[in-house]
């Protein structure tokens, strides 16, 4: 187990190594944090590149790690307390110098399993939010007990540095589905965050945590929306149990199309979120800092790359060779493989793609869909698929001649598609940049958008800290690239 926990002189020195202006005060805690740190979302020891990306963050100057239970369910904090226990080990960094923040919350895998059993057996979790097949959630006490000790477990810690409250407001989107009115959710909502502070404040004392808060997706809703969470409200809720309370973290979305914890003044004193955080001294951690809801749609604030650009009539040219390669399969490939009809019925319907992809190819929202489709629908299929013939089948001639012929027309189609929305995505980036430049002259520079993305909430006054997803190498660089940049905090309203 890793004793300890981040201290203030700890982080501060850890920062200061890269220079006087480049920490970040995390609000009361008295931490100094990296201006950008690790976000845990999609990470897990079973790949990699995810513990080399940290590896590497944590000993270029990333310096807070963000996490949650639920996070490749449960493999993002087994990952996190690896690559910690490896690099303290090798004196390669101190515990006192890193602060890791995790949170709690969703029951879903594994945690959705534990939820069934103890039902089974007459020990349900008491207030249980019912939100989705295979979902529920719960902030309540005898939850948070249980949580917390598997969490340290997979961290492999004694002391988790921040804990936070994982998007509360579900209980309250449950309840407008219910049709329960309005004041009774909402003393229900405030009655459910006290019992939880009260058991965090418990886990204070007990050296399980040192300091605790809420990451809410509503914070900077409109008061209008029956899901919102006021901070001002949960503030005062901390500050009725003790002066002393150990609140002292926010978590909220906020990216260059949603900078509604900045605008909207949604404070029963007129303040935006951030502002009242600034004067609680409470640390703002910022998720979403490059996938911004815009229109309904995913947009990426990042470049696209290089990619081939061609013409209508030649993309679809690809699409029929691949079609074509797919019906070579069928006519001459498949006979000799010699299977069950049922097993070759399958198969041939994983491989042929051709036929919807000529139906659809044109109709996709934009880029980042396309990018969506691409790996979530089309690669998982034909990867199955090829393994499948790779690995099951005896060696045949045939079989291995047409595969190699027939990847290289999917890559081309693929190609020919992904450069297609290319195009629109490259002049939108062109667009943001030229609003960006206008808006700021800090802002104005000849960097990737995800850098100038970065920039623009860095740099804000009130923002401890921005999260970012850094599940590769060149990730951690292009943020690393950016941090390097000396850009002043200011008020950027």
């Amino acid at each position: 187990m890793i004793r300890g926990s981040a201290t203030p002189a700890g982080t501060e020195g850890a920062c200061g190594a890269h220079g006087s202006d480049y920490g970040s005060e995390l609000g009361r805690t008295g931490l100094v944090v990296s201006p950008a740190g690790f976000g845990g979302y999609r990470v897990s020891p079973v790949v990699r590149a995810h513990g080399a990306s940290l590896h590497l963050a944590l000993t270029s100057g990333i310096n807070l790690i963000d996490t949650s239970a639920n996070y490749a369910d449960g493999g993002s904090e087994e990952l996190i307390g690896q690559v910690l226990g490896r690099l303290i080990d090798a004196g390669a960094i101190r515990r006192e110098a890193v602060a890791v923040v995790s949170k709690v919350g969703y029951l879903q895998g594994k945690n959705f399993a534990l939820s069934r059993e103890r039902r089974r057996e007459g020990g349900a979790f008491p207030e249980l939010v019912p939100y989705a097949e295979g979902l529920e959630h719960c902030i309540h006490p005898e939850f948070l007990e249980d949580q917390l000790t598997r969490s340290l477990a997979r961290l492999n810690l004694e002391t988790l540095d921040i804990y936070l409250l994982h998007n509360p407001e579900y209980f309250l989107g449950w309840a407008a589905g219910e049709g329960m009115a309005s004041d009774a959710s909402r003393n229900e909502y405030d009655r459910r965050i006290e019992a939880a502070f009260r058991h965090l404040e418990a886990e204070a004392a007990a050296g399980r945590i040192m300091w605790y808060g809420i990451s809410s997706n509503t914070f900077p809703a409109d008061p209008s929306d029956p899901r919102f969470t006021c901070l001002e409200r949960i503030w005062e809720i901390a500050a009725s149990i003790s002066p002393n309370h150990r609140f002292a973290a926010i978590q909220l979305p906020m990216n260059l199309y949603e900078p509604g914890a900045v605008l909207c003044a949604n404070q029963p004193g007129g303040e935006s979120a951030l502002q009242f955080a600034r004067r609680k001294e409470l640390a703002v951690l910022i998720n979403r800092p490059l996938n911004a809801m815009a229109g309904g749609r995913l947009l990426r604030l990042a470049e696209v790359g290089d990619t081939e650009t061609l013409s209508i009539e030649e993309i679809e040219k690809r699409i029929e060779t691949l079609a074509g390669s797919e019906h070579d399969f069928l006519a001459r490939v498949l006979p000799g493989l010699g299977l069950d009809k049922a097993i070759g019925t399958q198969l041939t319907h994983r491989l042929f793609i051709a036929a919807s992809l000529a139906a659809a190819w044109r109709e996709l929202a934009g880029y980042d869909h396309w990018q969506q489709v691409r790996s979530e629908l089309i690669l998982p299929r034909i990867q199955g698929a090829m393994a499948f013939l790779e690995n099951h089948l005896p060696a045949a001639p045939a079989a291995a001649a047409w595969r190699e012929l027939h990847l290289a027309a999917l890559d081309a189609a693929l190609r020919g598609v992904g450069g297609y929305y290319a195009q629109t995505a490259a002049a939108k980036v062109a667009a943001i940049k030229a609003a960006l430049a206008a808006a700021d002259p800090d802002w104005d520079a000849d960097e990737p958008l995800s850098r100038l993305a970065l920039r623009a909430l860095r740099t804000t006054a009130g923002v401890s800290c921005v999260l970012v997803g850094m599940r590769r190498p060149a990730y951690v660089e292009d943020v690393l690239a950016e941090l390097a940049a000396p850009v002043p905090r200011r008020e950027r309203s």
